[in-house]
């Protein structure tokens, strides 16, 4: 796997996490990553597996997450979109473009300005932002609510691995890949997370780009009404994977997360030559 920078002289550069087969042909994918963590979710199974089917994928960190440069405590979702537009001007070929949870907001706020041959929204907040989420989340489970705001006030070293693990993942991932995923956790923007709070996609999202909405079906964070809502802004149906928590990239049946994918790409030819 090839780990580069995206760099401009303006800009901070950003961490590019590349799998790709020889002689890759067709539309590359590149991969967008949700609040706290960076590129390496994607890097750990979904790089190579599609690698191994003969996608090129790529995989980037948005500033101030993982190791990609700026400062992360002044970064909101434009300046996050403005990172996926200059790692897309980066690439050879168009991407399809998949985010994941914050990820997909970036997404969606990216196709309302630019193009692409397509776009996959996995366990994605809702156009209408994330407040409807929190205010449920915390109603629901307000131990581990509590265990997010420690998360974001004083870092994942205080956070509860346990906690981490009941938000995240599947009560059957083994606790050393839990306390490995945990390790990795970071601090997300504190703008961001506010600008989240308010309905942060409005206006029409494009009718002509190729759209999957796929929802986990064990997710604690965003369930299934809000993802219900964002297959209706792209006027689509969702699909959900079953037995799968909120990280469905690193989750136990992260392969089920895999083929949702992979068969949505090959049912709108989105496939290697």
């Amino acid at each position: 796997m090839l780990s580069r920078a995206v760099s401009n002289a303006h800009s901070p550069d950003l961490e590019l996490r590349t799998a790709s087969p020889p002689d890759a042909e067709g539309p590359p994918l590149l991969f967008v990553h949700g609040a706290y963590v960076g590129a390496w979710c994607w890097a750990e199974h979904f790089l190579p597996a599609l690698a191994d089917r003969g996608y090129t994928a790529h995989a980037v960190s948005l500033r101030g997450h993982g190791e990609s440069g700026g400062r992360l405590t002044t970064a909101g979702v434009d300046d996050f979109v403005a990172d996926l537009r200059r790692t897309v001007d980066h690439l050879d070929a168009s991407p399809v473009l998949v985010g994941h949870s914050m990820g997909g907001v970036v997404v969606q706020r990216y196709l309302q300005q630019y193009d692409a041959p397509g776009a996959a929204l996995m366990a994605s907040l809702p156009p209408q932002g994330m407040a409807g989420l929190t205010a449920q989340f915390a109603g629901r489970d307000p131990a581990l609510w509590f265990q997010f705001g420690v998360l974001q006030a004083f870092g994942p070293g205080v956070a509860s691995p346990r906690a981490l693990r009941r938000a995240l993942f599947s009560d059957d991932l083994p606790t050393d890949r839990v306390a490995d995923y945990a390790s990795q956790v970071r601090g997300e923007s504190p703008r961001a997370l506010a600008e989240l709070t308010t309905p942060i996609v409005t206006g029409r999202l494009p009718d002509d780009v190729p759209a999957l909405v796929v929802g986990a079906g064990e997710d604690s964070i965003v369930p299934r009404w809000a993802v219900e809502a964002t297959a209706r802004a792209f006027d689509t149906d969702a699909t959900f994977v079953p037995g799968v928590a909120h990280a469905m990239m690193l989750d136990t049946g992260w392969e089920q997360s895999l083929h949702a994918l992979v068969d949505w790409l090959a049912s709108r030819d989105l496939t290697p030559n």
